[in-house]
């Protein structure tokens, strides 16, 4: 057996700090061991910059920006109950994971969790540069494991409650939120909607998750040293009603309806009935599209853009119509200005060309940083299936015996995880 490294404790503070705690650190220079670990080595530098030319940012007239990170992107835990006393965090902590923790995630139980900040290594560099650009950007953290129903309408409350208007950006399910929550207002409270990847017609990568076969819940199960992909998916995601209200209707699955538990393999993880047949209501709640809306798109990456059940298991389509996680044609809606970038799903709030774009749509509702136009890719889609999937590299990470490069790595790997590309001739 390969022995421990010695790693400071240290380096783990960013896990278990706030946003603000963690971005002050950025524009005064400190925890730099930490930070480097959390973010690597070069964002670090360059968040670190962003960060002091925030902090001296004049701020512009206007309304302030929320930003609704995707699903799994807010941190979840609990408060320390003592006064002044930093809370405890679940979501996501790699020590936490590794010793089996993520099982407390799970659904009804789980419910004494609460969201208390966002995952910054995904949405720092956008706040920071939108308050480089003069905007009061915030972000906004949720409970990703409930429906969107339910967060778009505690959204619409604060929105309400803050008494004036405001401008969303939504990353992947935070685009879905926010249509959730204008549903419910006045058109006036809510001036513009950025849509960076967002499922508007659904995605197949939440049947993944609910089977143990998605390459980021497979990486993070690495970590767990008590339980497999599998045995998360059916103890713990299968709980969490958001999952489920991200699957496309069935008039997107070409005969298969995925909101029927009997369209499903009887071996493997299985979803929640109850929560499957509750699902499909929820779309009637989304705002349709207006000229308030605009959305980027994420393109050229191995994507599953279509699924069908063979025997004992589902059966993929793999093609490069999309941006590893959401197909272009799940995420397109006709009637919403429509921007396209060659990035993966994860990277999208974080790429710095994306990044300006948003800022100059908040500010002009245009922009001539991405292009407008698509090419569907001419490649023929491959096939690959749930035992493929599977047995994907599942071999056990030891957290404490990484020293801080290689955590650094392993936490960039996790927004790039996406589908696996099928072995010639399969």
């Amino acid at each position: 057996m390969a022995a421990r490294r010695s790693v400071n404790p240290a380096v783990g503070w960013a896990f278990q700090a706030d946003d603000a705690a963690v971005l002050r650190a950025l524009a005064q220079g400190e925890r730099r061991r930490a930070l480097s670990q959390y973010f690597g080595k070069p964002a670090h530098a360059e968040l670190s910059d962003l960060a002091r030319a925030a902090a001296a940012a004049k701020r512009r007239p206007g309304p302030p920006v929320i930003i609704l990170p995707g699903i799994m992107g807010s941190t979840l835990g609990v408060s320390s109950g003592n006064r002044g006393a930093a809370p405890r965090v679940w979501w996501i902590d790699p020590n936490r994971i590794a010793a089996g923790g993520l099982v407390d995630l799970a659904l009804p139980a789980g419910r004494r969790l609460r969201p208390l900040g966002v995952l910054l290594h995904g949405y720092a560099r956008l706040k920071l540069q939108l308050q480089v650009d003069g905007f009061d950007a915030r972000l906004h953290a949720y409970d990703w494991r409930l429906g969107i129903d339910e967060i778009g309408r505690a959204l619409a409350t604060r929105i309400l409650a803050g008494r004036r208007p405001v401008m969303l950006v939504g990353h992947s399910m935070g685009g879905m939120i926010a249509r959730i929550a204008m549903h419910y207002l006045p058109k006036r409270h809510v001036r513009k909607l950025v849509m960076l990847g967002t499922p508007n017609h659904g995605s197949f990568a939440p049947i993944l998750a609910l089977r143990g076969t998605y390459p980021f819940v497979r990486k993070v199960a690495t970590l767990d040293r008590r339980h497999s992909a599998e045995q998360l998916a059916q103890s713990v995601f299968r709980t969490f009603a958001g999952l489920y209200q991200l699957l496309p209707p069935a008039r997107r699955t070409k005969g298969i309806d995925l909101f029927d538990p009997a369209g499903w393999p009887e071996r493997g993880p299985s979803p929640d009935p109850q929560l499957l047949l509750r699902a499909a209501a929820v779309r009637r709640e989304l705002a349709p599209p207006d000229a308030r809306m605009t959305h980027i798109i994420g393109v050229n990456r191995d994507t599953i853009v279509g699924v069908h059940c063979a025997g004992h298991e589902f059966v993929y389509t793999v093609g490069l119509n999309g941006d590893g996680t959401v197909p272009v044609d799940l995420a397109h809606m006709p009637a919403v200005k429509t921007y396209y970038v060659d990035e993966a799903h994860g990277n999208l709030a974080s790429n710095p060309l994306v990044v300006a774009a948003a800022s100059e749509l908040l500010r002009r509702g245009r922009t001539n940083l991405l292009a407008r136009t698509w090419r569907r890719s001419a490649e023929p889609p491959k096939q690959i299936a749930d035992t493929q999937l599977g047995c994907l590299d599942g071999r056990k990470v030891d957290w404490h015996a990484l020293d801080a490069a290689e955590r650094a790595n392993f936490l960039i790997g996790l927004n790039e995880a996406a589908p696996a590309e099928p072995a010639a001739g399969e």
